[in-house]
């Protein structure tokens, strides 16, 4: 059995342990806590957001359920305990959606299906297009949605100065770009339309890639990881909005089945809720830390609204097409329909 493996199952019984314990806490007092884990550091945006979330759970359910917080992936890594919480091991997680289960998910950051800020909005937050498709691909694992987590813009880090990158048909093979695993089917044939040249990097390598000079750049990531992870190797951001990032808050079903109607509807409106204030507030969100960028000498390059349009063009005639069989002939067509109109 590998280490890996392992850990795996070794952070599973842990969970399930915490699961049974908490449960019988549970019967004991009349209430329900509920373990909610995510990715980022406490007192970041994130963290706070889980915050507002958990304090109005107890809030609204008069102290029925209450939310504990695990930051910093303390419960495992984003894959592991997307594994826990359709298990029922782990309740609630603010976090990325795998596609280890069904490759259909890519579509969670499948690139330019939204531009800007409002498209975003439209497309992803609760009752929009894409949130209930990712919905119902998500449903059989055990799993529910409750709601997005406007994380941001994407965007592209890059150790050195871009020459035209304004350009979606200019040459910028000499720049190798990161792209994540999972995202390699989505973002290696977007990145490659743009000129560059990639590889694949876990996230954990990037600063130590870029600092010794076996990357020049990375993408997958939005202003605030440029400020918060790379600070020091970044000396260009180029804000090429190639994807909505959003980080979903994810309930297990099965914890979410153990709750009375009544908690589970005040649950899911307060998740909504949440959802449209982040979408509201995370332009201004991204656009502090770009200052943040600018003020420490990164050069950043932002983009109008037909400049990207350029990019996206650009990207959905010539990408898209390599792409298909990631997400499917039904899911594509309904993809291409969509933004035809």
């Amino acid at each position: 059995m590998s280490f890996n493996c392992r850990r795996r199952q070794a952070l599973g019984t842990a969970a399930a342990l915490l699961f049974g314990l908490s449960t019988l806490s549970s019967a004991a007092f009349g209430e329900t806590t509920l373990r909610l884990s995510h990715l980022s550091p406490p007192e970041s945006d994130m963290d706070k957001w889980a915050h507002q979330f958990a304090e109005r759970v107890t809030a609204e359910t008069d102290g029925r359920v209450n939310v504990r917080i695990y930051p910093a992936s303390q419960l495992g890594d984003w894959e592991e305990v997307y594994e826990l919480l359709s298990q029922g091991s782990v309740d609630l997680a603010i976090q990325s959606i795998s596609t280890k289960f069904d490759s259909r998910l890519a579509l969670t950051w499948f690139p330019y299906t939204a531009v800007d800020y409002d498209s975003a909005r439209e497309a992803w937050n609760t009752g929009g297009f894409l949130f209930n498709i990712v919905d119902e691909l998500v449903k059989p694992q055990q799993i529910d949605v409750l709601a997005p987590y406007a994380f941001g813009l994407g965007g592209m880090a890059v150790s050195k100065p871009v020459a035209d990158p304004k350009n979606p048909d200019a040459d910028h093979s000499a720049l190798k770009i990161r792209v994540w695993p999972s995202g390699v089917p989505t973002h290696k044939p977007t990145l490659e339309r743009l000129g560059y040249s990639t590889t694949t990097m876990p996230w954990a390598e990037l600063y130590t890639g870029v600092q010794t000079g076996v990357i020049d750049g990375m993408v997958g990531g939005v202003p605030e990881n440029a400020v918060r992870d790379w600070n020091g190797v970044v000396n260009t951001w180029l804000q090429i909005n190639d994807h909505f990032e959003i980080n979903w808050l994810l309930a297990s079903a099965m914890s979410m089945a153990s709750l009375s109607d009544q908690d589970r509807e005040t649950i899911l409106a307060i998740a909504k809720d949440l959802a449209t204030q982040r979408f509201n507030a995370v332009e201004a969100a991204d656009n502090a830390y770009l200052d943040q960028l600018r003020d420490s000498g990164v050069t950043v390059v932002t983009y109008t609204r037909d400049e990207i349009d350029v990019l996206a063009d650009a990207v959905r005639k010539d990408a898209w097409p390599k792409m298909k069989d990631e997400i499917g002939d039904e899911l594509y067509g309904l993809i291409q329909s969509h933004y035809a109109n």
